[in-house]
């Protein structure tokens, strides 16, 4: 008798712990928590509103983000040829990249609240990732990144010429 009563228990117990984890994943999937940030758009709140299409702008904002994580990882993947020199260029890229990862997360949360306050940080990150690109190409470091970093400057360019520059 007691096999069978284990034997229930064991039944019992893994019949609750299915039902309890089907529960959690199938309340996971309805309320749509996404473990990927970027897995979809996310808008600045309704509140608030800038004179150009948000959607536009936040496409560019991710693409930002995803140009200066990528240029961040070819530098990376290639700093060890280049010697202890390349070092500080190394640290501008990776600076730089946190940089935009966090004004697309600021941005997509809406808190930049005004077009003025956007236009001053786009102008910021400009004027670094032009600087960046100064120094990494007069010290002849990183030429796997003179591409990518290319298209984050001209990505920085339409986002300052939506926002009015």
């Amino acid at each position: 008798m007691k096999n069978r009563s284990d034997s229930l228990w064991l039944w019992i117990g893994l019949t609750v712990g299915a039902a309890f984890f089907a529960a959690g994943c199938d309340a996971t999937y309805s309320v749509g928590v996404v473990a990927d940030p970027y897995a979809r758009p996310y808008y600045p709140p309704p509140e608030v509103h800038y004179a150009f299409p948000v959607e536009r702008f936040a496409v560019l904002a991710h693409e930002l983000d995803d140009r200066a994580a990528q240029a961040h990882e070819l530098a990376e993947t290639h700093a060890a040829g280049y010697g202890p020199r390349a070092q500080v260029f190394f640290e501008r890229i990776h600076h730089f990249s946190d940089q935009a990862h966090a004004f697309h997360y600021r941005y997509e949360r809406g808190e930049i609240r005004t077009q003025d306050r956007l236009r001053a940080e786009l102008q910021h990150l400009l004027d670094d990732a032009r600087a960046t690109d100064d120094a990494i190409r007069q010290a002849r470091v990183f030429p796997e990144v003179y591409e990518e970093w290319s298209g984050v400057i001209r990505v920085l360019n339409w986002m300052l010429s939506m926002v009015g520059a």
